[in-house]
């Protein structure tokens, strides 16, 4: 039997109930070197699959309530008789991480290119869609109106999401970091600029020690996140 790991939290509301977790099974906190985990118990790790994707996000998103939510990814499991050790041997940058992200939440820009995707004419009448250089440019100008230090530029190739930046925010300034970034939405030419969140901050959570007890990559949750 294998711990499944879900995230580290720090002061969760009383009433916090999770749901289910990936394998449909119950999901709890767990108190282990002074750090709070959420965790359920599996046999073993389910595939990855986007079914399985949104239930892991689901009980990372349920503690978006707390005062620190550190999210772990897709597919993270130790052996029970290990998770204790586990946790003591990265104490220090789960500590530091979960300060990092302590009263903060991750916002994400999505770039959406209104010329259809990459290799697609354009409609009649738009826009034809951003180069490369030019949607880094706007990234720039994004990140330079929200005025914050910590962020993320994240480039895609598939779909109409042509890239989106995610931004570390503190809870209180979200409305003034919309407020900053709605001028360069307003004047963008050739790609929507889409905020959407709060979000767990799976951006800007650290690299594990260990690698996952899952010979498959983890999916990645961005589009999960960004559905809402």
């Amino acid at each position: 039997m294998s711990a499944y790991l879900y995230a580290i939290v720090d002061g969760l509301p009383p009433g916090w109930r999770p749901p289910t977790g990936v394998d449909g099974g119950a999901v709890a906190t767990r108190l282990l070197d002074g750090l709070a985990v959420v965790a359920g118990a599996v046999d073993r790790v389910p595939e990855a699959t986007p079914k399985t994707a949104a239930l892991h996000h689901d009980v990372v998103a349920s503690a978006l309530d707390a005062a620190a939510l550190l999210p772990l990814r897709y597919g993270v499991a130790v052996p029970d008789g290990e998770l204790a050790g586990w946790v003591a041997a990265q104490a220090g940058l789960l500590r530091a991480s979960l300060d990092r992200v302590r009263n903060r939440v991750e916002m994400s820009v999505k770039l959406l290119r209104l010329g259809g995707a990459p290799g697609r004419r354009p409609a009649r009448g738009a826009a034809p869609p951003l180069e490369e250089r030019e949607l880094r440019a706007l990234a720039e100008h994004l990140v330079e109106r929200a005025g914050l230090a910590e962020w993320r530029w994240r480039p895609s190739g598939t779909g109409n999401v042509a890239a989106s930046v995610a931004f570390l925010v503190e809870r209180g300034d979200l409305g003034d970091f919309l407020a900053r970034i709605a001028p360069v939405a307003t004047r963008a030419s050739g790609v929507a600029v889409v905020p959407t969140g709060p979000w767990p901050a799976y951006s800007f959570a650290p690299p594990l020690e260990r690698r996952p007890l899952v010979a498959a990559d983890p999916p990645d949750l961005t589009d999960r996140r960004q559905a809402g």
